[in-house]
């Protein structure tokens, strides 16, 4: 039984089209169970202007009110998936990865752009979290942009990349058992050039 329940979750973490295929059908679940016990008739599930919708304490009671909300909400999520996908693979590969040994711009210059962009990230995150309160027709407006903005990025990582299920395993199994001969020399290397650094900056 154990050994089922184990394989199976295997299944689900490795292989991601059983995962996603999981994710959709827990999505279901929850919508109807949700529904049974009539979450999805609340105010919350309206759309246009309301009397009972507020943004940051502004009731959006106009039509006026709703579309200012409506286009931040899409330009803001556009520009924010944007850059997100811009920015944050690149601090996670250049900077804070230890196997790249170089970086495109100058220490301060790196160092400015991530923490720019944690403020932003900080900034950001207070009004999203008030639109996804208010009502759902600005939690789709917000998807619509995601699906946009991520089908373009997703495409452009995926430009030079070729579709090859056994290579891309091969290389998956390579990079989690190296040879031991890969991982002393591996070892020797990072250690060479940690002492080299240390020299370099004395």
């Amino acid at each position: 039984m154990c050994r089922g329940i184990g394989r199976a979750m295997d299944c689900v973490f490795d292989d991601k089209r059983v995962a996603v295929t999981f994710l959709m059908l827990w999505l279901i679940i929850v919508m109807t169970l949700f529904k049974d016990i009539g979450l999805l008739d609340t105010s919350f599930m309206s759309f246009g202007p309301s009397p009972t919708t507020k943004f940051m304490g502004v009731v959006l009671d106009t039509w006026y009110k709703w579309n200012m909300v409506a286009c931040f909400t899409l330009i803001n999520t556009s520009i924010n998936d944007f850059m997100s996908d811009a920015i944050s693979p690149w601090i996670l590969n250049t900077i804070t990865d230890h196997k790249n040994k170089y970086i495109p711009y100058p220490r301060f210059v790196c160092l400015g752009i991530s923490q720019l962009w944690a403020v932003y990230c900080n900034l950001m995150s207070v009004f999203g979290m008030f639109l996804a309160m208010t009502q759902i027709d600005f939690v789709l407006i917000r998807m619509v942009a995601d699906l946009t903005v991520n089908t373009y990025t997703n495409l452009k990582f995926m430009r030079y990349k070729e579709y090859s299920s056994d290579k891309y395993h091969d290389v998956e199994m390579q990079a989690m058992n190296p040879p031991a001969k890969h991982r002393a020399a591996e070892g020797q290397t990072s250690v060479f050039s940690i002492g080299d650094d240390e020299h370099a900056e004395a």
